[in-house]
C-alpha cells in the first residue's frame, strides 16, 4: 500500500506546516499589537511554510485520487457531496480546503486588495485550523497513534495559546 504511505506522509506534513505557519502569523500579529519588532525572518518563513503546507494538501488530494483502495473522484474531494469513505470527516476537509485556497489566494494578492479586508479574512486561518484537525482527528488513520496524538495535542495547545494571546 505505498500511495496510503505516502498520502499519510503528505497529510500529517501538510498538517504540521500549516501548524507552524499558523503559528508564526499569530507570533507575528501579537508582536505588531505589542510594537514589538519581529524579524522578516517570521514573515518568510510563516509565507514558505503555508505554500509548503499547500502543495503537501495537492499532494495529500492526488495520492487520494490514484489510490484504488479507496474510489475517491475529483468530484469527491473537491466538493462536499457524496464522498466514500467518513463523510463527515471528508466534508470537513473539503471546507478546510475551501478556506485555505482562500487565505493562500487573498495573501498572494494582499497588494490589490484593502488591507482591512485581508486581515478580516485572515482570521479564517483560526477556521481553518479547527477544520483541518477535525478533518484529521476524524479521518487519520493513524489518530489513535500516540505520536500522532502527540503532534495533534501540541499543535491545539501551541494555536490555543497563540490564539487567546492574539484575541486577548
Amino acid at each position: 500500500p505505498t500511495l496510503w504511505y505516502i498520502t499519510r506522509a503528505l497529510a500529517v506534513g501538510a498538517y504540521v506546516s500549516l501548524t507552524v505557519s499558523i503559528l508564526f502569523g499569530a507570533l507575528r500579529s501579537i508582536a505588531r499589537q505589542s510594537r514589538e519588532s519581529v524579524s522578516w525572518v517570521v514573515d518568510e518563513l510563516h509565507q514558505f511554510l503555508a505554500t509548503l503546507a499547500a502543495t503537501l494538501v495537492l499532494g495529500h488530494l492526488i495520492t487520494l485520487l490514484l489510490d484504488p483502495f479507496l474510489p475517491f473522484t475529483w468530484q469527491n474531494l473537491l466538493l462536499p457531496v457524496d464522498e466514500p469513505y467518513r463523510p463527515f470527516a471528508v466534508i470537513l476537509g473539503v471546507f478546510a480546503l475551501y478556506s485555505l485556497i482562500a487565505l493562500l489566494f487573498t495573501s498572494w494578492f494582499r497588494a490589490f486588495l484593502p488591507y482591512a479586508f485581508w486581515r478580516v479574512l485572515h482570521y479564517l486561518s483560526f477556521v481553518a485550523f479547527i477544520l483541518v484537525t477535525a478533518h484529521g482527528l476524524l479521518a487519520g488513520s493513524d489518530t489513535n497513534e500516540p505520536w500522532m496524538r502527540g503532534i495533534y495535542a501540541g499543535a491545539a495547545g501551541a494555536f490555543g495559546i497563540l490564539a487567546m494571546m492574539r484575541l486577548f
